[in-house]
């Protein structure tokens, strides 16, 4: 009788493990961005929607900080968002990313008008990269938190400022480059 119970629960035990749901949600931060270009950091929490062999979907939700820092051509900035988008895996890693960020904007004793401004600013991106998994699947499955590193390259577009700042030498926004270099855990 003994026996047969520790069979049972054993056996249970295997088809629970086997059985274990994917690993859904995850958390990552940018490694790069607090070093180059310095002051900013970022961290998200994603969620994969959907998977279907090597396609996937994932939606993910963050935050955007930014302290105060002089900026020659502005004055002291400053800006804190939060951030949401989704990204779609075509291969293995391989992904698109579209992102958003909406959050408050600062720029204090702006250099060429001296006065304070205050903004609600709306920035979008599109964004290629690459998720490294850094355990084969084999590994990752029996793991409770599997680490990652992803790399991504795009653009950002400044695509709204409720109170924009003049800016020295601007004529306006325009597209620009932002490489990220993430580590995050799925579990």
């Amino acid at each position: 009788m003994i026996l047969a119970l520790f069979c049972c629960l054993v056996g249970t035990a295997i088809a629970q493990q086997e059985t274990r749901p994917p690993k859904r949600w995850g958390a990552e931060i940018n490694i790069l961005w607090p070093i180059f270009p310095g002051n900013i950091y970022k961290g998200q929490v994603t969620y994969e929607t959907w998977r279907k062999g090597h396609y996937a979907g994932e939606v993910y939700a963050g935050f955007h900080i930014r302290p105060f820092e002089f900026r020659e051509d502005e004055g002291d900035f400053a800006n804190y968002a939060l951030t949401f988008g989704y990204r779609q895996f075509f291969w293995k890693g391989l992904h698109a990313e579209i992102y958003q960020a909406i959050g408050p904007g600062f720029n204090r004793n702006n250099v060429i008008t001296g006065q304070d401004y205050e903004s609600w600013d709306y920035e979008v991106g599109l964004l290629l990269g690459y998720r490294l998994e850094l355990f084969s699947k084999e590994k990752r499955d029996r793991m409770r938190y599997s680490p990652y590193i992803s790399t991504q390259q795009g653009f950002y577009y400044l695509a709204a400022q409720s109170n924009p700042h003049p800016i020295k030498n601007s004529t306006g926004e325009s597209p620009f480059y932002v490489g990220t270099l993430n580590f995050g855990l799925r579990f």
